[in-house]
């Protein structure tokens, strides 16, 4: 997996590209965590390249989501492709994050 961050209107982007597994979420923590250190609280999860998640993934997007919300702000995510988004709509996750269908919408969803 690759992580790219960007700054956009004070959001901090994190571009996922490739799997977020059992092999890949230690790396996704590690840089995630340490946005949120830095006083990132305003994070989009862009996964428009984002080929497969697991449980040890979805596990690691929530525990940010928590971390993020305990310092006030929120993490949304944005470009599923059909079979993640079916994995979010399979575990009801869709409940849970704010989802958009593109990196825009979900950036200006914090103004």
């Amino acid at each position: 997996m690759q992580i790219e961050t960007k700054k956009a209107d004070g959001v901090t982007i994190l571009h996922v590209k490739g799997n977020l597994d059992a092999d890949s979420v230690a790396s996704f923590k590690k840089t995630a965590y340490k946005l949120v250190e830095e006083g990132c609280h305003r994070i989009v999860l862009d996964c428009s390249h984002l080929d497969f998640v697991d449980s040890m993934g979805l596990g690691a997007m929530i525990s940010l989501l928590r971390r993020v919300r305990t310092q006030k702000g929120d993490l949304k995510v944005s470009g599923l492709n059909q079979e993640v988004r079916s994995v979010f709509e399979i575990t009801r996750l869709h409940h849970l994050f704010e989802i958009s269908n593109d990196l825009k919408t979900a950036v200006e969803r914090f103004s």
